[in-house]
């Protein structure tokens, strides 16, 4: 009788015949990760050739190259009779599939977050083109906005409404002051770990759209263009048709952005399921009953993709689905079980696995909670660095970031600047030290505000946002 996850773990805590338990608790991860990429894998491509075939998303075109890769390495390594000793090769072509995923939807991110910047800019000026402009008491706006920022007692609350608001008043602020904001926002990181710090400083940049990876207008040559048109626009003297072509142009080109990003984050969550299946094909000894029926319907829809018609799954393949209903959870609740206990077998056993033969299963399963995490796209190959942001840190990335700011701000247009601040302010630790320089700071953001247009968008926005609440 096999034992539970839970007493095979306790057996291993309490160092119990290790050369026994190790081998069984590998074998036991190795076939819940089988079972789960597999189930995972064969629903996700359904729904993704539903996606395609039925022309849900207009933006087929962008993965063409990469969805003809993935189809074909399942049908090799899930479907055709295959060489074993060919699967270390076919493993890493999946690797180097999942890596240009990777590196286009970096390129996504950084196109959708220049988008978003320029959104920003072109609200800021939308009114400028209304045939009239709603007045509003200023005052009494303020106090409207202290109230919904002080309705909940809790800390975290008020911060994250602060730093909700904070992005979308009006930005009056000199650059020095605005230099010596993000100066401070990174020092409080000081004594952490430099990964904390790269993450802060990722974030603050990707607000200040300086995070443009050099593929990006090869991989989308087409928003490349988009984007050097938006950005050689003159904002100030926007005629009434420039301006509705542009916003129209960035509104689109958003929409855009979201289709294509659902189709990589489709594929990369298949091509994660389908490296996860590849590296414990080997080892695993699950008894699975879905796998006759995982097997049928991948074949069915690799086939379809394959014949390259569009035609749609019969009713009938759909419906067998169903059949797999729970066996997704089970298995997850396996793995939650048996990944609860990682960190005890590593630390434990960790130099035993090779003299037991079981470095290689060791090295499958941390591949495959990473594979299977809630990080889509997280770096396989990334070094865990404990190293501590020191004092020498802290002014190197802070010296590299401002120069990038400045050098950024002299090119950059009035509006613009005013829109990376205000992106980058909200990312930004709450600054303030008590409730009246919070108070201090909206008053003066709206009263130093004389362009009707700008203020009036900034009115109507933190509306919304205080009428979700």
């Amino acid at each position: 009788m096999s034992l539970s996850a839970n007493q095979l773990l306790k057996n291993i805590r309490d160092n119990k015949e290790a050369e026994v338990y190790l081998p069984q608790y590998m074998n036991r991860s190795l076939s819940a990760y089988y079972r789960y990429s597999f189930i995972d894998l064969t629903m996700k491509y359904v729904m993704l050739y539903e996606v395609v075939s039925e022309e849900h998303n207009k933006q087929t075109d962008q993965v063409k190259d990469i969805l003809d890769q993935v189809n074909q390495l399942i049908k090799e390594t899930m479907l055709d009779v295959f060489d074993e000793s060919a699967r270390v090769a076919k493993v890493e072509e999946i690797d180097n599939v999942r890596k240009e995923i990777m590196s286009r939807m970096k390129s996504i991110t950084a196109y959708a977050d220049i988008m978003q910047l320029y959104e920003y800019v072109l609200n800021r000026i939308e009114d400028k083109y209304a045939e009239e402009i709603e007045e509003f008491d200023t005052d009494v706006f303020t106090q409207e906005i202290i109230n919904y920022i002080f309705s909940n007692n809790d800390n975290v609350i008020i911060n994250t409404k602060v730093q909700e608001i904070i992005g979308q008043l009006p930005v009056r602020m000199a650059k020095t002051k605005y230099y010596d904001l993000l100066k401070d926002s990174i020092s409080i990181y000081k004594g952490s770990e430099r990964s904390a710090v790269d993450g802060y400083l990722y974030m603050i940049k990707s607000a200040a759209t300086l995070e443009r990876p050099k593929e990006m207008k090869k991989q989308f040559p087409e928003l490349h263009k988009a984007v050097t048109l938006i950005e050689s626009a003159d904002f100030k003297n926007l005629t009434k048709p420039e301006f509705y072509r542009l916003n129209g142009m960035v509104q689109d080109r958003a929409v855009d952005l979201l289709e294509i990003s659902d189709l990589y984050m489709q594929l990369q969550e298949i091509v994660n399921c389908l490296y996860a299946y590849n590296i414990t094909v080997a080892y695993q000894t699950a008894d699975m009953k879905e796998e006759a029926l995982c097997k049928e319907l991948v074949a069915h829809v690799n086939e379809c993709f394959l014949a390259g018609d569009g035609k749609e799954l019969v009713e009938s393949e759909l419906d067998k689905l169903v059949k797999f209903e729970g066996a997704l959870e089970s298995s997850a609740q396996e793995m939650l079980v048996l990944e609860g206990g990682y960190d005890d077998v590593m630390t434990t056993y960790g130099k035993k696995l090779k003299s037991l033969m079981l470095d290689a299963q060791g090295v499958c399963v941390t591949t495959c909670m990473k594979l299977l995490g809630n990080s889509k796209f997280i770096d396989l190959n990334a070094k865990v660095s404990n190293k501590i942001a020191d004092d020498a840190y802290i002014e190197k990335v802070t010296t590299s970031l401002l120069k990038n700011v400045a050098k950024l701000f002299e090119k950059a247009p009035q509006g613009v600047v005013r829109a990376v601040m205000a992106s980058s302010l909200d990312k930004m630790p709450v600054f303030f030290k008590n409730s009246d320089e919070i108070a201090e700071y909206v008053a003066n953001a709206l009263n130093q505000c004389k362009d009707a247009a700008e203020k009036n968008a900034c009115y109507s926005i933190i509306k919304d946002i205080m009428s979700e609440e």
